[in-house]
């Protein structure tokens, strides 16, 4: 297990620092500083990622049966681990870039912040204390944006292990 989590480790602190580059128009800080902001949910959804890519991809691929195919199952392995990538990954994703755009607000206030959000997707006519119970499983279980993020991870693994399999094809 742990050298299946080494890519996600190894990655962190390159998204780190991409993430960082990209956010200095809303996060004043200089890039030594604003470039650990959210490090710690960064590595969570790095390490997703990378066992996502890696070793769920080829689990789900081996599992994927009626297709003939390799490169297509390759693409619905690929495809099966992007969903489960994505969604696990998602509410980690959000935290470390609200930390890296809002570093002054502690972890707490930021998922109160997202939570908060949610209250607009519950029943109006709920007690206030049962549509925040409702609003804190919607940012955890249906957070926001989880479909389109989904999407491009699914769009990701495919591109990626579909170039594996054709190159390895090819031999």
């Amino acid at each position: 297990l742990g050298a299946a989590l080494v890519p996600g480790l190894i990655m962190t602190p390159v998204s780190s620092l991409l993430e960082a580059c990209n956010a200095g128009h809303m996060n004043p800080e200089p890039l030594y500083k604003r470039w650990y902001r959210g490090v710690m949910p960064r590595g969570v959804r790095e390490v997703i990622f990378g066992l996502g890519i890696n070793q769920l991809s080829d689990a789900c691929e081996e599992r994927v049966s009626g297709i003939e195919n390799a490169f297509a199952k390759t693409c619905a392995g690929s495809l099966m681990a992007g969903m489960l990538s994505g969604y696990l990954s998602h509410v980690p994703h959000s935290i470390s870039t609200l930390k890296l755009l809002k570093p002054n607000l502690p972890y707490p206030h930021i998922i109160r912040d997202m939570v908060d959000e949610n209250i607009a997707r519950t029943p109006k006519d709920w007690l206030p204390g049962a549509r925040r119970a409702f609003a804190s499983l919607l940012t955890v279980f249906l957070p926001k944006g989880c479909l389109i993020r989904t999407a491009q991870i699914c769009g990701s693994f495919i591109i990626i292990n579909g170039t594996i399999a054709t190159l390895d094809n090819r031999k």
